[in-house]
């Protein structure tokens, strides 16, 4: 979430894509019904705060929805489109804050084009984008500056050629606007099987959160997150709040519902395989240094007056790590111990690790804390994977499709050789500890009833192996 559930009571317009709160998130739903109740919030002259909920199925937030849109599986794009494509034609966007405060007046280089439903840069043979015309246009004068107050060792900067007006055709403003321009009413009707009017009185609702006394937020969760295009989807619904000046203002913003207790736990954690404690990203293998590494992963700047909080201090906050699991053994001279950072040379996100048993690379897993076969995408392609293991443990309160992936339907067990280990946890309430919640708040929770029968803590479990 980039603001929290409770501000959510602070907005005039909840825009709910991919989620089901009132019955998801029903303790955080309250939030939404504080909107919705209050008489100074919602557009025009209030009224209440409208929700508007767009979903395949009719569910208990659709319910409690101002505007039910029974939308296509997987057609988000083209929604959250529209609505960005109304709200360039019409003029309605926050027009000091897209100036001042996004890359809308930036200059993208010449070279840029999207022409047959590709970008420039697209290589058909290796089917991946050279994305090097993807880049500003930039402002010598202004980068040599900027270079020269940097600190030494710094991430080298490139500052961007700007319109402040919006009219140069290469600016990102115009490219954006000649790229929407595509979605019409019409053509979001006819992809997401929205009735254009119905689109049109929620296009006309967005509209006037462009405002600096009208403010929306877009609620999403794992319907978009999981989606095989969820980066896509969630890039949408963000370049339309930022084109309404919703990002960073009270009751606005993208906010991620996280699907499952202490998902956000373990993200910030860096329990996800990319990244190291503090969202730094994990090291490539030829990144040898502490130097090379910052100089390859810090953000840099692309305008004079960025902040650029976290590129600055990147090197700081590596070096911080360091020193916070090596101590004194962590010193310049070593390069603080950079050499006992893994460096992975393979992708091991969430479908390539079942790749691998697919493949016959993998002979055995452990999974605790989720089932497989239910969280991620293409659970046909898991169960097929989880077939063509040797072993499998599964670490859970309770048995779960996964540790019965060998009877599922269609399945016969005589083929299937995978040697499955039920190993039985205790229960959340049976054991303390934190969570952290979508909001990011860290919260204390005691045990409240002892481990019942063979049940044994995972730490217990996994120090044991």
């Amino acid at each position: 979430m980039t603001n929290h559930w409770r501000d959510i009571k602070n907005t005039d317009l909840i825009l709910i894509n991919g989620a089901n709160p009132a019955e998801a998130h029903p303790v955080g739903f309250q939030w939404f019904l504080a909107a919705k109740n209050d008489p100074k919030r919602g557009p025009g002259s209030g009224g209440g705060a409208k929700i508007i909920h767009a979903d395949p199925r009719f569910t208990r937030t659709s319910a409690m929805a101002d505007i039910y849109a029974r939308i296509r599986t997987g057609t988000d794009v083209a929604y959250f489109g529209g609505l960005i494509n109304y709200v360039l034609q019409n003029n309605l966007f926050h027009d000091e804050y897209v100036r001042n405060y996004t890359n809308a007046s930036f200059l993208v280089k010449k070279e840029f084009g999207f022409t047959n439903g590709l970008f420039s840069g697209y290589d058909p043979n290796t089917r991946k984008y050279d994305i090097t015309s993807w880049g500003y246009q930039s402002d010598a004068a202004t980068t040599a500056a900027v270079q020269a107050q940097l600190p030494a060792g710094s991430a080298p900067a490139l500052i961007a050629k700007r319109d402040m007006t919006l009219q140069d055709p290469q600016t990102v403003f115009q490219l954006m606007k000649q790229h929407y321009s595509r979605y019409t009413p019409d053509m979001v009707s006819r992809i997401t099987g929205i009735p254009q009017d119905q689109f049109m009185r929620i296009a006309q609702l967005v509209g006037q959160m462009g405002t600096p006394d009208k403010v929306m937020t877009i609620v999403y969760a794992v319907g978009l997150t999981q989606h095989t295009t969820g980066g896509e989807l969630i890039r949408a619904g963000a370049v339309l709040q930022l084109l309404l000046g919703n990002m960073g203002r009270p009751g606005g913003g993208m906010n991620a519902e996280r699907g499952h207790a202490n998902i956000q736990g373990n993200t910030d954690h860096a329990i996800s395989w990319e990244i190291l404690p503090g969202y730094m990203q994990i090291p490539a293998p030829q990144r040898r240094t502490i130097d090379d590494y910052v100089a390859a992963q810090a953000p840099k700047k692309s305008d004079p007056h960025s902040w650029n909080f976290f590129g600055t201090n990147y090197k700081k906050f590596t070096v911080s790590l360091l020193k916070g699991w090596y101590g004194d053994a962590a010193t310049k001279a070593n390069d603080f111990a950079f050499n006992f950072i893994p460096k992975p040379a393979q992708n091991s996100s969430w479908m390539s690790i079942y790749d691998q048993s697919l493949k016959g690379k993998m002979q055995g897993l452990i999974l605790s804390g989720m089932t497989a076969t239910s969280i991620g995408p293409d659970s046909n392609r898991v169960m097929d994977a989880l077939a063509n293991l040797k072993w499998l443990v599964v670490m859970d309160a309770l048995p779960t499709t996964s540790s019965e992936f060998w009877h599922r339907p269609g399945a016969d067990p005589k083929s299937i050789q995978t040697e499955v280990f039920m190993v039985p946890t205790t229960h959340w309430i049976e054991k303390e500890g934190s969570f952290v919640n979508s909001g990011r708040w860290s919260q204390w929770k005691d045990q409240v009833l002892p481990p019942q029968g063979n049940a044994r803590h995972d730490h217990w479990i996994l120090a044991e192996l």
